[in-house]
């Protein structure tokens, strides 16, 4: 299979459809730079008690890892041009460099972190934070930021980091005492007592 022709395919078509930049930017703006969910992230450490504390800094723990490995490392160890750049269109979205690299996408993987991480500390908001996510993801695509494949590498990753961190608070909870070790107590009849009739 062509993924690299589907990739520009569905890029030509959605840069295409002439949905209104202005809305289109707005939606993606939301993750630029970790943007919403890393206001979250603060305000549930700084405010927040207990689980929605932990939440939070769970939060803020994912998008340093989105900004060390992703941003830092692995996308310049891909090194993709963008579709701008290969496919000759506009950069619709002014907050990004054309010369920066695309895969995977910054803005999917801080914003499918962010949903998938709340979502478990408010799972009635799941659903809408992941069509959030997903909205924003879409929108890359639109404004010509991104490939198809690039928003679903940076989901991956978000997702990945949350299953890390997932595994990482199993493996540090302490395990339960096996209940066949515990001394049993003796029936008072054992004890010379005789049972209650």
């Amino acid at each position: 299979m062509d993924w690299r022709g589907i990739d520009r395919g569905v890029v030509e078509w959605a840069y295409g459809l002439g949905l209104p930049t202005n809305a289109v930017a707005g939606v993606t703006h939301l993750a630029t730079k970790g943007g919403i969910w890393l206001l979250l992230g603060v305000a549930f450490t700084v405010f927040g008690r207990g689980l929605t504390r932990r939440t939070g800094a769970a939060l803020l723990t994912g998008l340093a890892l989105h900004f060390v490995l992703l941003e830092t490392f692995l996308k310049n160890a891909v090194a993709r041009p963008r579709p701008c750049v290969t496919l000759g269109i506009a950069l619709r979205d002014g907050l990004v460099d054309p010369a920066t690299f695309s895969f995977p996408s910054g803005h999917a993987a801080a914003s499918f972190l962010g949903a998938w991480i709340i979502g478990a500390r408010f799972p009635r908001r799941r659903l809408p934070l992941l069509a959030v996510a997903a909205l924003t993801a879409a929108s890359r695509v639109v404004l010509g930021a991104h490939y198809p494949t690039d928003v679903l590498g940076g989901a991956v990753f978000g997702l990945g980091v949350v299953l890390v961190r997932v595994f990482a608070l199993r493996a540090r909870r302490p395990t339960a005492p096996d209940d066949s070790a515990r001394p049993r107590s003796q029936p008072e009849h054992a004890a010379g007592h005789a049972p209650p009739r």
